[in-house]
């Protein structure tokens, strides 16, 4: 199982790219999902020396698995140059997966005509990034066109594009109602990413409210390690090496002391994978 380190987690530290790729290279992780702040940030700042960054990363044995940002395409501003730049940018960093979210109203809330309009404007945002070989990644988030297993499976229906893929959270779809594993069963074939993080109970979900846990003065209560939350993810990863693939789990934490935090998170990932692997005793083993 490969295995990402979100930047977002590091959105309240004060730390370099660099060094940001060094430690996730010497905790034990895979690449990097590069957060659409850091990434414009990082285009401005290195304006001409951004492919010398990239190329230096990649030769230290990282990479930028996937961008994520976001793009507000159901008001009524043009949103074609903007996302122009984000795939763009997305190239830039030398990924082809560009997570985003499915607007930003509730599936409950659509009429025919609202997923008439969210199908044919994300089907131009696949076309646009295709253009550039980039798939456009929907994340499985609340409050968005894609919050359960029934609204996914009716976008991706819908908006019906080869580049439309899905960054598959497990904790979000299980926040729905949704059993994650039946979930999984049928959203497979479009997952190229999948999120990881937990909850201490179903009470403290607002925790993970875009107005809160992007605040560096939001509440973190709830925010627990995988193994310590009410979502069980020993039968997903158990489920995840059973079909195993190129798809990388990012760990997504958003509480305190990230580097402390997701170094544990992988450990506990990676000893939870090889307990999944190991042939059960009496065997028989070939």
């Amino acid at each position: 199982m490969r295995v990402n380190l979100c930047s977002i987690s590091f959105r309240h530290e004060l730390v370099s790219f660099r060094e940001l790729a060094r430690y996730a290279l010497s905790a034990g992780f895979d690449g990097i999902e590069l957060w659409g702040v850091h990434a414009r940030s990082l285009n401005l700042q290195w304006r001409d020396r951004l492919r010398e960054l990239v190329r230096d990363v990649r030769e230290s044995g990282m990479s930028i698995a996937m961008m994520s940002d976001y793009v507000e395409f159901m008001g009524d501003e043009p949103f074609e140059e903007e996302w122009r730049e984000k795939v763009r940018t997305a190239r830039a960093f030398g990924t082809d997966k560009l997570r985003i979210f499915a607007g930003r109203r509730g599936s409950r809330s659509f009429g025919e005509e609202d997923w008439s309009v969210c199908a044919s404007r994300l089907r131009e945002l696949c076309r646009i990034a295709a253009e550039d070989e980039v798939y456009t990644v929907v994340e499985t988030h609340p409050d968005t066109a894609a919050d359960s297993l029934a609204s996914t499976l009716r976008l991706l229906k819908e908006v019906d594009h080869p580049a439309l893929r899905l960054n598959l959270d497990f904790l979000h779809l299980w926040e729905a109602g949704d059993d994650p594993l039946r979930a999984y069963e049928q959203l497979e074939p479009y997952v190229l990413n999948y999120h990881f993080k937990n909850v201490s109970s179903r009470e403290r979900l607002p925790v993970f409210s875009p107005a809160n846990i992007y605040s560096p003065n939001g509440s973190r209560e709830g925010i627990v390690p995988l193994a310590e939350g009410e979502l069980s993810y020993s039968p997903i990863v158990r489920k995840l090496a059973e079909n195993p693939t190129d798809r990388p789990v990012s760990i997504e934490w958003f509480g305190p002391d990230p580097f402390e935090a997701v170094r544990k998170e992988l450990e506990w990932l990676k000893r939870t994978e090889r307990e999944v692997n190991q042939p059960k005793e009496g065997a028989n083993v070939r």
